[in-house]
């Protein structure tokens, strides 16, 4: 067994750990660095670990497994290949260069993630859904304290106090739109009736704290997915979506009952964003972000083909609050990259969701949970994206490679078999691989390292308004 099979096998873990302790890190991996920066640099920690394992397996000379279908391949192979057209052309490459390193490096995460599931199939993942599972449930444990420390004491919490390790709470809210159907899977999956029932229950308290920070995008997107599976696919997705519908409804009653009457009743404001939320909701539906919207457009508009440059969002839209991202993947993406790679890319996820969909035709009574649950994931993950800034925020970012790499995985492992490329490399080619992980590794740690001796040279002051991108601070 070569190191780099070994690494290989841990290395999803490592990733699911990375996950596990990113709300927790509240100590700065360096000096003035906020939450949301520790949470960057896990996340590069995670990409450049990545890029090691696969290099090394490169390096062996060891089979490839051929994972990717050629519709599916061929679309992202150009759509990258625009996003470093469109790097050398920006304003900054070396931002420029770093998102789309960054972008490139995720999906190598979820290719080492799907290999491995693909091999050990429901060994590993269920050991991945019960690290996250964990992670969900530590958390949990931790807000309730805290909810008991505040009706003690008798002060009247902020959003902020109530749900904490993230610098917004909004960040918390991207991370349930893709571990909420992973915990609901997790219950799925288990084995007896008690551990179902208790993950269950973690599942509905889950939702409760959605309902807390009333993050109307992931409350949207998770709505109509579980409509959309529930609807088109009724004998497969039925059992699974009544049982989220039901922990959904669950985690209202909680939250009414424990941050609304309970507060209430000792005489306090109810806890929560939840009605202020709703009438905000009817008086401003965009929040503001048709200001974002409109300049994204109007840089779809002045470069069509290649965009502004990835990450450039935070370059032209400084003068616009909140302006380091558009609160759109499809905006993002097309004013950025431009419009041809953003067709490129939503042709491939298209047809990624397409092959999930069409394995309703063929999948076992046994696995019609789990095809389900990547489904209402990958559904939600598009739609609530569509108004959010889902893609941006580096905890999101890793919680989707790890969705993706768990399902590609298992969608593999239903095939008979995985085609792989037996080739022997001459020393030119694994020369040209170590170069090749030199020049991937440079963006990173380049514009890493000139932003943590900005953010040391001038630390965050509450004065300072967040534009979240690489950064906390993150317009340049």
């Amino acid at each position: 067994m070569t190191i780099d099979i070994r690494w290989r096998s841990i290395f999803a873990f490592v990733i699911a750990t990375c996950l596990v302790i990113s709300p927790f890190l509240m100590v700065p991996l360096a000096s003035g660095a906020a939450v949301y920066d520790n949470q960057r640099l896990i996340e590069i920690f995670g990409g450049i670990l990545a890029l090691a394992v696969i290099s090394c397996h490169l390096m062996s000379g060891s089979p490839i497994p051929l994972l990717f279908s050629r519709p599916i391949a061929i679309p992202l192979v150009l759509f990258f290949s625009l996003g470093f057209i469109s790097s050398v052309t920006a304003y900054s490459p070396r931002h420029a260069f770093f998102d789309w390193a960054n972008l490139l490096l995720l999906l190598g995460i979820a290719w080492l993630i799907a290999w491995e599931v693909s091999i050990r199939k429901d060994e590993l993942l269920d050991k991945l859904l019960m690290v996250c599972g964990l992670a969900a449930a530590v958390y949990l444990l931790i807000t309730i304290l805290l909810y008991i420390v505040v009706l003690k004491v008798g002060i009247q919490p902020s959003t902020s106090q109530l749900i904490v390790g993230y610098d917004n709470y909004r960040f918390f809210n991207h991370v349930q739109t893709i571990s909420l159907p992973l915990l609901g899977l997790l219950a799925a999956r288990m084995p007896d009736r008690g551990r179902r029932i208790f993950w269950w229950v973690i599942t509905a308290l889950w939702w409760m704290l959605l309902f807390v920070g009333f993050g109307r995008g992931t409350l949207m997107g998770l709505t109509v997915a579980i409509a959309i599976a529930w609807y088109t696919m009724p004998k497969v997705a039925g059992a699974w979506c009544r049982t989220m519908a039901l922990a959904g409804v669950a985690g209202l009653i909680a939250y009414l009952f424990f941050y609304w009457a309970i507060p209430w009743l000792l005489g306090m404001e109810p806890f929560g964003l939840l009605f202020s939320s709703l009438s905000r909701t009817v008086e401003s539906p965009t929040s503001g972000r048709l200001l974002l919207w409109a300049r994204a457009v109007e840089m779809m508009l002045a470069d069509p083909w290649l965009g502004g440059g990835p990450a450039h969002f935070a370059h032209y839209g400084r003068d616009i609050p909140y302006g380091a991202h558009p609160h759109s993947w499809v905006l993002q993406i097309g004013s950025e990259w431009g419009i041809p790679a953003l067709l490129l890319l939503s042709g491939a996820l298209a047809l990624a969701m397409l092959r999930l969909w069409q394995l309703r035709k063929i999948i076992s009574a046994a696995n019609q949970d789990t095809l389900t649950a990547w489904l209402v994931a990958g559904a939600a993950i598009s739609v609530d994206g569509f108004v959010s800034g889902l893609i941006v925020i580096p905890t999101s970012q890793l919680w989707i490679a790890l969705y993706v790499g768990c399902a590609w995985g298992w969608t593999r492992s239903l095939s008979p078999a995985v085609k792989t490329i037996d080739r022997k490399r001459s020393a030119g080619v694994r020369i040209m691989a170590i170069m090749a992980a030199f020049l991937m590794t440079y963006p990173l740690v380049h514009l890493t390292w000139h932003e943590l001796r900005d953010i040391q040279s001038n630390p965050y002051s509450k004065e300072v308004t967040y534009r979240p991108r690489i950064f906390l601070d993150g317009d340049f």
